[in-house]
């Protein structure tokens, strides 16, 4: 068999793996014997590359969200927020292809392994969320695969599942320097604690599906507790768990009076990254803590 067909032969076996639901992702097990269709695909851009992107607000979005996010296009629509993104990262990432200007070789450094690159490469996204602006529940079904909230810079939030087959502890060995990834339709997304937005901090990461905000390990100066965390939990075990806080957001984040004055302290309920490193680093685990919008 020729080299240039064995390649087109295995990057077509990879099209077969698929994350939790929609979003297809490569089982991370087979980056050994994908090494050569990753070395050819690494040699073309995969998108247009760029530092900087185009962010939009419509009438009526609030101002926490004006002055947090960027990179997204986001409107209102009766009694949600509907966010669009392209999911495209304005940094440095192996998986923009070695013709691109935003190309870099390094992987991210973990402490239980070392990372290699998926053959995918990064395309623009068409991806809407309609996630509800006030939201006041506090049981919810699932978290489905595909993406379940937004970053505050654009990329999409993914949960703790990877293609079936595999876990997130296999997969988590694609992940870049900055922690996200591709899946074979070209998304990058992240999974855990994005470094380029949080560091064992209370920063705002993004906002859920089901409208609740996400932020980093700690409320405040505190902790948030990992008791009872498992990947594929069947609760929603990245809930803020802080005693007397779990019902307000960090006063660390710099529009939280913005926000507290359009919530009140029953629906400020809010996420944390779970309180453990690297690959236990989990964004969003099992279930959501309201009722969740729509993704597409």
């Amino acid at each position: 068999m020729k080299p240039y067909t064995l390649v087109a032969f295995l990057l077509s076996g990879s099209l077969f793996l698929q994350c939790e639901s929609a979003k297809k992702e490569d089982d991370s097990s087979t980056l050994a014997l994908l090494a050569l269709a990753n070395s050819t695909a690494s040699t073309a851009s995969s998108a247009t590359a760029s530092t900087t992107c185009t962010t939009t607000f419509g009438a009526g979005v609030p101002d926490w969200i004006k002055n947090s996010f960027t990179c997204v296009t986001v409107s209102v629509s009766g009694s949600n927020y509907v966010f669009k993104t392209s999911s495209l990262p304005t940094y440095k990432s192996p998986y923009w292809g070695t013709s691109s200007s935003l190309y870099e070789a390094a992987m991210y450094s973990n402490a239980s392994g070392t990372n290699k690159v998926n053959p995918n490469l990064i395309k623009s996204q068409n991806i809407t969320l309609t996630i509800p602006s006030n939201n006041t529940t506090t049981s919810a079904g699932s978290v489905a695969g595909g993406a379940v909230g937004v970053a505050t810079n654009g990329i999409a939030l993914y949960n703790d599942a990877a293609a079936p087959g595999d876990s997130l502890s296999t997969e988590y060995y694609s992940f870049d320097a900055s922690q996200g990834h591709p899946t074979n339709t070209g998304a990058y997304h992240y999974h855990v604690e994005p470094p380029k937005i949080s560091n064992n901090d209370s920063a705002l990461i993004g906002i859920a599906l089901d409208g609740y905000l996400v932020f980093g390990k700690k409320h405040d100066t505190t902790a948030n507790p990992s008791t009872g965390f498992t990947l594929g939990g069947t609760s929603s075990s990245t809930k803020c768990l802080v005693t007397g806080k779990d019902t307000e957001v960090p006063t660390t984040w710099a529009q939280a009076t913005n926000y507290n004055s359009l919530k009140t302290t029953g629906t400020a309920r809010h996420y944390h990254v779970n309180n453990g490193t690297e690959v236990n680093g989990i964004l969003i685990s099992g279930k959501y803590i309201g009722n969740a919008g729509t993704s597409q």
